[in-house]
């Protein structure tokens, strides 16, 4: 029992639980449209570089608003740039929902949709990661970051297997329905959230050009934080094309229907929510150091994934991966807002929504190598080029591997 309060102690507050209900019900339906168009391109084109594109415009508009949208969370209502972002997601989702209905699908459309869906995401990133912060303050946010990414990974499981059943025994139009169901109840969940510190601005008063540059300056020099940085964009450029590019494996590698294809992604995301529990169960001191060794992890495990030609091993593979993954994932964004200072939250996760926004990058030369010499060939590049550089960068910054949880207080509060 002592051990659930521990890894549930976040849970006690309600506003936090309303944050976590309403990014659970954005995340599923986005991980559902990401296999769903990823299969719709798939079968209109034949084309593994087409449906890197798909993945690329999808995850691109970080790299163009991701720092923007950290700067919007350090000077307005943090809360209203969140509700807002949820809205144009459904937009988008009625909107392609309307042209299946209609027939009217053509591989443009879906390269349109996921840029605009993409953008919106990116603009409300670092909204709803420095709300979180807000809501929780810095003793718990560690816990409430492991928490919101078992709720992101159990995205990850539900929605990749219902998108897969759906195209064997539905359709993708059901899909899309489903997918605004989801959007209308994240935007209301999402309005009821009161938040506990003052994120109201006056847009007359703020200068957001010159908040960007000064956040791109912050960044720039803090050694520790710009390193955070560089390895999110190794692992972006080389893990997140791999789960766009996961159906091209099932399909032409592994040889198996679109509903184990969906399997074998939600394999990932099992992974994942098994790393969140364990992160979210203990008192962690040494972010950096649990944030190389899961990168590390996930590295070693999609090498292993491209040489593979087995459906079991392959699912056992991922399942690590998503392990390794979890703690990557989770303290790139605990040292994201435990590095800098209260005023440059924003900036910081806008800086790291540029390293996310590296995926796209990675998805189309993927989507390239893949074309020319396969998909496993492309993956194992990918594994071996990550690994290098993981490498490089923890021997240049060693400060990486201190103990952030004693320095924290003081760093935040200069």
């Amino acid at each position: 029992m002592m051990y659930l309060n521990r890894t549930f102690k976040t849970v006690d507050n309600p506003n936090f639980r309303l944050l976590w209900c309403s990014s659970v019900l954005c995340m599923t339906p986005r991980v559902m449209e990401t296999t769903i168009l990823a299969w719709i391109v798939l079968e209109l084109t034949n084309s593994p570089l087409q449906v890197s594109y798909v993945g690329a415009l999808n995850w691109a508009p970080l790299l163009l608003l991701g720092f923007i949208g950290g700067t919007l969370a350090d000077s307005f209502n943090r809360k209203i740039v969140f509700v807002t972002t949820i809205v144009f997601n459904l937009l988008t989702a009625i909107i392609m929902t309307i042209l299946l209905v209609l027939n009217l699908i053509e591989v443009w459309h879906t390269f349109i949709l996921a840029f605009i869906t993409g953008s919106s995401h990116s603009l409300g990133m670092a909204s709803r990661r420095s709300l979180m912060h807000d809501l929780v303050g810095n003793e718990r946010v560690t816990n409430a970051v492991a928490l919101d990414n078992l709720g992101n990974n159990t995205s990850r499981i539900v929605g990749p297997s219902i998108a897969g059943i759906l195209i064997i025994y539905g359709d993708v139009k059901v899909g899309y329905i489903g997918i605004c169901i989801l959007f209308v109840v994240a935007v209301l969940a999402s309005i009821k959230i009161k938040t506990t510190h003052n994120t109201d601005h006056n847009l007359i008063e703020t200068n957001l050009f010159r908040n960007l540059i000064d956040g791109l300056k912050y960044v720039k020099g803090q050694t520790t934080l710009l390193a955070t940085v560089l390895i999110a964009c190794v692992m972006n450029l080389t893990i997140t094309p791999y789960v766009q590019m996961t159906p091209v494996m099932a399909r032409d590698v592994l040889k198996v229907p679109p509903d184990l294809m969906g399997f074998l992604l939600s394999s990932h995301g099992i992974g994942a929510l098994i790393g969140s529990l364990v992160i979210a169960s203990v008192v962690i001191h040494y972010h950096g150091r649990i944030y190389i060794l899961g990168s590390s992890l996930a590295l070693i495990c999609l090498f292993i994934f491209s040489l593979s030609e087995t459906y079991l091993f392959s699912l056992i593979v991922v399942l690590i991966l998503g392990i390794g993954n979890a703690g990557f994932n989770t303290m790139q964004m605990s040292l994201t807002m435990l590095i800098p200072r209260n005023s440059k939250r924003g900036a910081s996760l806008g800086a790291m929504s540029l390293g996310i926004g590296m995926g796209p990058i990675g998805m189309v030369l993927t989507g390239i190598v893949a074309n020319a010499i396969g998909i496993a060939n492309a993956l194992r590049i990918n594994s071996i080029v990550g690994i290098i550089c993981l490498g490089l960068i923890t021997l240049l910054v060693p400060s990486l591997k201190q103990n952030f949880a004693a320095n924290f207080d003081n760093k935040n509060s200069t």
